[in-house]
């Protein structure tokens, strides 16, 4: 009863008129509740559509008054998010478990602030046997220490002490180790984020980091520090191109996370999206449509991971070329709501999926309804406006933004400008890649575009003076960047192919300029 009454009295003292959750009401006239809905339905984009929403014309982002509703919509967001429902479908029981117990854990803080022992007792005795349950290390230690206080010199009770006190000691040690394997895993990966650049040296430093760790997960079975050991464990295979350890490492971290009760659906859904493009890579397509359904199964359409599976999808098909369904996975990803809210980065790798479907559709590979056809907004040459970062990315996303629109140029007519797009091409071949190296391929496939200039742009001399660099380009295999496939997304023996066809045909579709 201690802990019912130190909560009314909290309430009591504290309460507002009343408690102000969005989304549960939406036939209300409340300016917040009509923000909520206008965001949910994806009818403002921006804090400038927004500003003159309800401010009129001529406001934007930086109007005082549109800022001030801002801030605080988004404190109400925030508050509302304690209250999601996470007895729906698209949470399993981990991912349930996680929300209640860090929800948990910040009121035993924010109780213990205000003095109410017994309240954040009470809470934290009911909530730390389900976090121990799903391996969350922090909100373990935080109640551990909470209730070995409490027995200590609130009610004390020698058995308890020493029980909250070890667990105190080993999720202190568990912590410390799984922020140790988390800083490996992101000095691996920061060097990826903006260059999709082969990057060897990684294997070796991923099986440096993996000796240090091995004993580590053979001693803490935590689920997160589980969960960086097989990540880097799956760089290290990734880094180097080896698609058949690659795919090994995932179907193994599949298995692991599938028996453990801490896993969150969207971990083995993480692994199945580069198996995925492992199994691309190995030619085993039909594996691939398996895994790639498996995935999309784990995560919830709109998330990040939904998104991610995506584009494994799209670069499977392209790759099978059966590029009518790469068609249709594009538009099930842009008809999304949540598309337009992608990351930078991301965006830009849509926006490249987007330049080789229209060049597909230019080619007659695809047959879009003349509804869609019309939808297109697509433009050669603001294409390379709207990928910056690929563009800056000498060794790696570069190429295909500039191998994209110099064939578009071939299919155009527009010879001179296909053949500047090449040259340019050329320039940052001779200067930052070379034979032998993983980027080979790139390498033969620029030189023999080249080719296509000297010959007049004629089909037949164009495939007799490619026909060495073509055959070199051959005897390498298609090589995967750290986001596997993105540099070749289609493999440049289907787009020499393409170019081919382009000198011979007329132009198809109107696509501006």
């Amino acid at each position: 009863m201690f802990a019912l009454q130190e909560l009314i009295h909290l309430v009591t003292k504290y309460k507002r008129k009343e408690v102000k959750v969005l989304g549960y009401n939406p036939d209300a006239n409340d300016r917040y509740e009509v923000f909520y809905n206008l965001l949910a339905e994806g009818k403002l984009l921006t804090d400038d559509e927004a500003a003159r929403h309800f401010f009129g014309d001529g406001k934007d982002g930086s109007h005082t008054e549109y800022r001030n509703m801002r801030n605080s919509f988004f404190k109400r967001l925030v508050n509302t998010f304690f209250f999601i429902d996470v007895k729906k479908a698209e949470f399993n029981d981990a991912q349930a478990a996680l929300h209640t117990c860090y929800r948990n854990m910040a009121a035993v803080k924010m109780l213990e602030a205000k003095g109410a022992r017994h309240s954040s007792h009470e809470v934290a005795e009911k909530t730390i046997e389900q976090a121990i349950k799903y391996e969350l290390t922090e909100v373990i230690l935080e109640l551990a220490r909470n209730l070995l206080g409490y027995y200590a010199y609130k009610e004390q009770d020698e058995k308890k002490r020493i029980y909250y006190e070890r667990l105190v000691d080993e999720n202190y040690e568990v912590l410390g180790v799984t922020i140790q394997a988390e800083k490996m895993y992101l000095d691996l990966i920061a060097p990826y984020v903006k260059s999709k650049a082969s990057k060897p040296w990684v294997s070796e430093k991923a099986a440096a980091y993996l000796a240090i760790l091995e004993p580590l997960v053979q001693k803490h079975h935590a689920h997160r520090l589980h969960l960086y050991y097989h990540v880097i464990a799956n760089l290290q295979r990734a880094s180097v191109h080896d698609y058949a350890g690659t795919a090994e490492v995932c179907k193994r971290a599949i298995r692991y996370f599938e028996a453990r009760f801490a896993t969150p659906k969207s971990v083995p859904g993480m692994f199945a999206h580069t198996l995925v493009v492992s199994l691309t890579m190995l030619h085993k397509y039909e594996e691939a449509e398996e895994w790639a359904k498996y995935a999309e199964n784990l995560a919830e359409a709109g998330t990040h991971n939904w998104f991610k599976g995506l584009e494994q999808q799209i670069v499977l098909q392209f790759h099978k070329q059966d590029y009518q369904a790469a068609y249709a996975v594009y538009a099930k990803a842009s008809a999304h709501k949540h598309f337009g809210h992608l990351a930078t980065i991301e965006q830009q790798t849509w926006k490249l999926h987007e330049a080789y479907i229209q060049l597909l559709i230019t080619a007659g590979k695809i047959k879009p309804t003349e509804a869609e056809r019309k939808k297109s907004g697509f433009r050669p040459t603001k294409f390379l406006n709207e990928v910056p970062d690929f563009s800056k990315d000498k060794r790696g996303m570069n190429i295909p933004v500039l191998m994209v629109h110099g064939i578009f140029l071939l299919y155009l007519k527009r010879y001179d400008d296909a053949y500047d797009r090449f040259l340019a091409l050329d320039k940052y071949a001779d200067r930052n890649l070379k034979e032998g190296d993983d980027a080979f391929r790139s390498f033969c496939f620029i030189k023999a575009l080249l080719q296509i200039q000297k010959a007049d742009f004629k089909r037949k001399d164009s495939e007799e003076k490619s026909a060495d660099w073509i055959r070199r380009m051959s005897t390498q295999p298609v090589m995967l960047a750290d986001a596997p496939h993105e540099v070749e997304n289609i493999p440049y023996d289907h787009l020499w192919a393409m170019a081919m066809e382009a000198l011979e045909r007329e132009v198809g579709v109107k696509l501006g300029n």
